[in-house]
């Protein structure tokens, strides 16, 4: 299906889906606008899943039974409902409302817990039973554990029950269970709890255990507490990823301390380990992998850079390592390093050229293409790895797919399950299969809706980017290889990818589906100017050769070599209904076994082992009867490396073979139940003892950009006609024939056969007018007409004394037809009966008249003369003065034009001006001559400010070049520069040469004013490059924008027309303003562009303590004023540094969403950390304050802010006061009648943090006012930015009232 077709499919399903709407609303409007209601807040709960309904799985619950209800309600109570059951007995609509509310309820709490029990998926060195046993001889009963804490989770975990009324009704028990759980994690030893941690349901247990609105009822905080911070030094790679994924499925903004829980976690990895943690991480084999971690689930943007500047750091040392040779290097150096990122379809299994997933037709859809997981594979092991892939080890494939990401995992499960079924190809025999669990990163569905609306392959391309930088950002110390496709926008995606990380980009490898032109983006001398250099093939044997030829090489030899086997291994596993026809098979083996051949020969040239290519299969035994293009013959033997047949062909006349085929059906309808008589005999053939005549087939190979194309269709009819001549036929690309040896030429000189020494040694003539009939290549001496005279009738009888043996490829014969004698087809002399839109046949006279339209080779034509004597046609072509004398074939006359044609005719020279006016007019002026010509280019679009002149007269003709400067050729083709700056000057000829006044238009300067561009000044940037330039932009636009041959695009093509038309005339003035700019200054050369990150006055930290920023340079480095550095005269020392080497500044000891003591005297709860600015913004619900302060202004943490409701052991209070001189809080008890506590921190609990996130009070409406999603303050002047420039200083230290009535700012000293 193309794009076409299913976009007319797509709106034939909306189109009908709006009508049925409108005749349901029609009948029952109430109930129609119940449904528009509630679909459309279910479309919005599915698109927005970083809002908080999707905090906690509990409010996802909620949301799906209130929806539940919401929507049975309108179904038994609506009043035009066709099941309003409900308003004639509301006790039965109730239940039936109450019975779908807890249906859903249950089923969503199914179906999560079903996801979140399911083991973690991660390879490991050893199995259960192995480790079991260990930790048996070493004397611990784990088992018994492990029993204990399954039986206390069943305890809790009620089926039927919600957890939330589980807990209210038996608290005390689910405390207890709670309690013993914690307390087994807490005592076991550091084996078992690794143990306990990879075979227990983690998940499920950190979703079972609440934190309880009680005094030290937190028992969820406490159990990940020690997981994740107390006891993570004891903790294995593994274990730690189990806890990682467990947080994530549990959500992480179900509890507030969940961020800080990660972060420790990673933070406290370190090197090789961390790495492996990242890699298992994301080798599970579902969706929660690290860059959903990073980039989706953390909402705190402090936390996810402190955890991405760890990242780099570990990165950086372990490069040391390698740099300096120490012991871990030596370690490293026997693992690649390497990540392979990939595409789906058409890349990894072929798309069958179903859209929008891809185009490649030459495989059938699904089909995994031949060698893709070897090539995988040995790009894994590289060139330092082990010969042959290790069972239970991780491996480093991750998928870049354009697919776009769903509600939660629903796209990502489909491709999931692909990959698991391909990995389970190599349960016994590992080269079946893929080796390794694969990670994917998924596209978004604004790139997917830009795709199929506008069939723009860009924002593609920009999203699997923008996928390749966040996936860099994670794994800085591996080096990449992109193996992808050209039939969407991969090749733009790894040529942006290569420009922003060179180092990091090891090779691109481009799977051709499509000519290489057609490849978006494609630009050869671009690549060539960049050292960019994708590689496309068309096999993966041809893409393991480069990969080992390469230098320097990504996989080994012998790695080649397994990767051609499992190419042929895969391509005999397919069975035959993959394929549509024998002839896509035989074209597909053909492909393989050619790039086979070329890395065979390498390895013949190495002295290694080759690889035996795919054998065809046989279609036809010996002595069975076909069809070829050469007629009847029949199979003697058969060549499967080469899918060649020796046919013996039955070169008699016609009417020969027409009879004895009636005469073989007349005897077998006498025996009937008897053997049928042999097909081989010949009536009338003499077999010759010199043995037969052999004619060699050459193969030579098909056109690959034509292998997609539908079999090509063969004459069903006998090759020979009434006078035994051979039937032309299309099939020279499929065969050539050449004549036999010499031993034949003596064998076919005998009287009676060829007496003439000149003659052609052929055994048949027939053999020779078939050739030539058919475009093949007969080598034929030229005789005298005496001997072309002689050859005629002793021949003919002589081609019929001795068999004719043809090698002939298996893909071009048929299966056995009779023959039929020719069909002559009839002239029709009768009128046509659709008259209307075709002219009545008339009788043939001259073939051309004067007057008659035609077309040629150079465009359309009008007849001027036609001199039938010598066949010659003297036309006047339209469009252009010009009259030409052609022969008569190469013309062609327009016989008819009907009512349709004469529309497009007629729109197609309104279009192009080619029909002359009946009067002259002036010459309007054209491109490159015209001011205001609107231009595409690759910066922008724009207007022509500054065109060439005109030539005139004296000067339209060309200069010769020896009197064209040489200055004058070494401008550049494009320079884009800014208002202002200086023009570059058009190149001048040469003082005195008159002649060469006037230089071409291709050596001349265009003035483009860049109107998609504004300055500061509201000006226009202006690019001067030269005409062929342009003109190569513009034919670019045009060809892009050039609709297809069928009535979508023909209707289209005459409403752009239309509105071309109507908004043909250019604004003239903003062309003439730019031309009257001051002309640019030269351009400096491109450097480096670097994006800046902190502002000015930004609190950061460094190595050398912490700083403030003072400035940015071009170059990437910061100028940081050290505070800790005082110099003499009370001058800090001031540093340059990089981005990598700072880090924004958190005040000592705070987190962010805890309570801290401002140097306000104020206490409140910070609310975010903006990392640019380094400004802590706090909010203080005492006086309803918002504070912006510096680091060094935020005192301390608090357990606990003024007006924060707490748990102590004497009930539940509200803080009121809090002395810091002995940090002592002063509390208001709730159930003493307002009685006062004293207390340390220690003593008691923030509500707060324990209960879920969502809860109602002042902090919703804070954050709703002040804060946007990502935890950035949304006010007028924003912190780090504000409506200023970029390098203005951020407001810091002031303070916002929450009240929006008025607003006072205030600073501390």
């Amino acid at each position: 299906m193309d794009r076409v077709v299913a976009m007319l499919v797509l709106l034939g399903l909306l189109v009908t889906a709006f009508l049925l709407f409108l005749a349901l609303f029609a009948t029952s409007p109430i109930f129609s606008t119940c449904m528009v209601s509630l679909l459309y807040s279910l479309y919005l709960f599915v698109t927005n899943e970083s809002s908080s309904f999707h905090h906690a799985q509990e409010f996802e619950n909620r949301f799906w039974t209130i929806f539940a209800v919401l929507f049975s309600t309108a179904f038994f109570f609506a009043k035009d409902s066709p099941f309003a059951f409900g308003r004639g007995n509301p006790t039965l609509g109730f239940f039936g409302v109450v019975l779908m509310g807890y249906a859903m309820h249950a089923w969503d709490r199914y179906v999560h817990r079903q996801e979140i029990s399911r083991g973690v998926n991660i390879r490991r060195g050893t199995s259960m039973a192995g480790s079991l046993n260990k930790l048996s001889a070493l004397g611990m009963s784990v088992e018994e554990k492990l029993e204990t804490i399954n039986a206390c989770l069943a305890d809790i975990d009620q089926l039927l029950l919600p957890s939330t009324i589980n807990n209210f009704i038996n608290q005390r028990f689910v405390l207890r269970k709670e309690k013993e759980i914690i307390t087994i994690f807490e005592e076991a030893q550091p084996k078992e709890l690794n143990y306990l941690v990879s075979h227990v349901q983690l998940g499920l247990l950190f979703y079972k255990i609440k934190d309880h609105r009680n005094f030290a009822g937190q028992h969820r905080t406490e159990l990940i507490e020690m997981l994740a911070v107390d006891r993570i030094s004891v903790l294995t790679v593994i274990s730690r990823v189990i806890v990682l994924h467990s947080l994530m499925i549990m959500k992480l903004p179900a509890n507030v301390k969940s961020e800080q829980w990660v972060r420790n976690i990673i933070l406290s990895t370190h090197q090789d380990d961390l790495s492996e943690l990242k890699t298992l991480t994301d080798s599970k084999g579902d969706y929660f992998c690290m860059n959903k971690l990073l980039y989706d689930d953390l909402r705190s943007e402090t936390v996810k850079q402190d955890i991405l500047t760890h990242i780099r750091k570990e990165a950086s040392i372990q490069e040391a390592h390698m740099q300096m040779g120490t012991k871990k290097a030596k370690l490293r150096k026997k693992k690649v390093w390497r990540k392979i990122l990939s595409d789906v379809d058409d890349t990894l299994t072929s798309s069958g050229g179903s859209y929008p997933a891809g185009i490649d037709k030459r495989y059938g859809k699904k089909i995994v293409y031949p060698g893709v997981m070897g090539f995988y594979r040995e790009l894994d092991l590289g060139m330092n790895g082990p010969l042959e892939w290790p069972r239970n080890t991780v491996g480093n494939l991750v998928f870049l797919s354009a697919r776009p990401h769903l509600y939660k995992d629903v796209s990502e499960r489909h491709n999931f399950a692909k990959f698991e079924k391909l990995r389970a190809r190599g349960a016994a025999d590992i080269r079946r299969g893929l080796h390794t669990i694969p990670s994917l990163l998924a596209g978004d569905i604004s790139s997917g809706r830009d795709f199929i609306v506008n069939d723009d392959m860009e924002p593609l391309s920009l999203k699997k980017f923008e996928n390749f930088k966040r996936y860099v950002s994670i794994y800085p110390e591996f080096t990449h290889v992109f193996v992808c496709d050209n039939g969407q926008g991969d090749v733009r995606a790894g040529e942006l990818m290569f420009d922003a990380f060179p180092k990091h980009l090891e090779a691109v490898y481009v799977h051709r589906v499509k000519d290489v032109h057609k490849t978006h983006g494609y630009d050869a001398e671009r690549y060539l100017r960049k050292n960019y250099t994708p590689y496309f093939f068309r096999t993966y044997p041809d893409a393991a050769l480069h990969a080992a030829t390469r230098n320097p090489p990504l996989i080994k030899l012998e790695g080649m070599r397994r990767i051609c086997e499992d190419a042929v291994n895969d391509f005999c596993a397919m069975s035959a209904n993959e394929w549509s026809s024998p002839r896509q098979m035989a074209e597909r083996r053909e492909e393989l076994n050619q790039d086979i051949w070329r890395a065979n020969q390498y390895l013949e040239e190495l002295g290694e082992e080759t690889v035996a290519p795919v054998e065809a299969v046989r279609l036809w035994k010996d002595g069975e009867m076909v069809r070829t293009p050469f007629g009847i013959g029949t199979v003697r033997s058969f060549d499967s490396v080469f899918d060649l047949y020796e046919v013996e062909l039955d070169w008699r006349p016609l009417d020969i073979q027409i009879a004895d085929h009636k005469d073989k059906q007349a005897k077998a309808k006498k025996k009937r139940g008897g053997e049928s008589p042999s097909l081989l005999s010949r009536s009338g053939r003499i077999v010759e003892e010199s043995g037969p005549t052999v004619l060699e087939t050459v193969v030579e190979a098909t056109d690959e950009n034509d292998d997609a194309s539908s079999e090509t269709s063969m004459h069903e009819d006998s090759p020979l006609d009434s006078s035994g001549v051979f039937e032309s036929g299309s099939i020279r690309d499929q065969l050539s024939l050449q004549l036999t040896t010499d031993a034949d030429k003596a064998s076919l000189a005998e009287p009676g056969i060829i007496s003439d020494d000149s003659s052609i040694d052929t055994g048949s003539v027939a053999a020779d007018e078939a050739s030539s009939a058919s475009g093949m290549d007969l080598k034929t001496p030229i005789g005298s007409e005496t001997h072309q005279e002689d050859r005629k009738a002793p021949i003919v009888n002589a081609s019929f004394s001795r068999p004719v043996m043809a090698k002939i490829q298996g893909k071009v014969i048929k299966n056995f037809s009779p023959p039929k004698p020719p069909v002559l087809p009839k002239e029709s002399t009768g009128r046509s009966i659709f008259s209307f839109w075709a002219e009545e046949n008339k009788p043939k006279g001259d073939a051309f008249k004067a007057g008659d339209k035609c077309t040629t080779a150079y465009g359309p034509a009008t007849v001027v003369e036609y001199r039938k004597s010598k066949k010659i046609v003297v036309v006047e072509m339209i469009g252009w003065r010009a009259k030409a004398y052609m022969q008569e074939g190469a013309v062609k006359k327009v016989v008819s034009e009907g009512i349709w044609n004469s529309l497009l005719r007629t729109l197609y020279f309104a279009e192009t001006k080619d029909a002359a006016p009946p009067t002259p007019k002036p010459k309007e002026v054209q491109f490159p001559h015209a001011i205001g010509t609107v231009l595409r280019t690759p910066y922008g679009e724009g207007v022509v400010s500054r065109p060439i002149p005109i030539p005139s007269k004296s000067t339209e003709i060309q200069p010769s070049p020896e009197r064209i400067p040489f200055s004058s050729t070494t401008q550049e083709d494009s320079t884009t520069h800014a208002a202002g700056d200086k023009a570059p000057s058009t190149p001048s000829r040469a003082a005195g040469n008159t002649g060469a006044s006037a230089s071409t238009s291709s050596r001349q300067t265009l003035e483009i004013t860049l109107t998609s561009w504004h300055l500061g000044n509201d000006s226009n940037p202006t690019l001067y490059c030269t005409v062929e330039q342009a003109k190569a932009w513009k034919r670019a636009h045009e060809e892009k924008n050039k609709g297809g041959d069928n009535v979508l695009s023909v209707v289209g093509g005459i409403l752009a027309r239309g509105l071309k038309r109507m908004t043909s005339t250019v604004d003239k003035t903003s062309a003439a303003k730019a031309q009257q700019q001051p002309a640019p200054k030269e351009e400096e050369k491109d450097k480096p562009k670097f994006e800046r990150y902190y502002k000015d006055g930004a609190s950061v930290r460094t190595s050398f303590g912490n700083g403030v920023i003072l400035g940015f340079r071009d170059d990437g480095f910061y100028k940081v004023s050290l505070d800790q550095w005082v110099m003499k005269g009370g001058i800090c020392a001031v540093a340059y540094l990089r981005k990598d080497d700072l880090s924004y500044r958190l005040a000592a000891g705070c987190h962010e969403g805890y309570p801290v003591l401002t140097s306000l005297g104020l206490s409140g709860t910070l609310a975010s950390v903006e990392p640019t600015t380094g400004v802590h913004v706090v909010t203080i619900p005492s006086v309803n304050f918002v504070c912006y302060l510096q680091p060094k202004d935020v005192i301390q943490p608090l357990k606990a802010a003024v007006t924060d409701d707490v748990a102590t052991p004497f009930g539940e209070g509200k803080v009121i006061n809090y002395r810091k001189e002995d940090d002592m809080y002063e509390i208001s008890l709730a159930d003493f009648g307002g009685g006062t506590l004293y207390c340390r921190a220690e003593t008691f609990d923030r509500i707060v943090d324990m209960k879920d996130e969502g809860s109602s009070g002042l902090s919703w409406f804070l954050r709703y006012l002040f804060f946007s999603s990502d935890g950035n303050t949304v006010p007028a002047g924003k912190v780090g930015g504000g409506g200023g420039s970029s390098h203005s200083r951020s407001r810091s230290n002031s303070i916002i009232s929450a009240s929006g009535k008025s607003v006072s700012s205030a600073t501390t000293r």
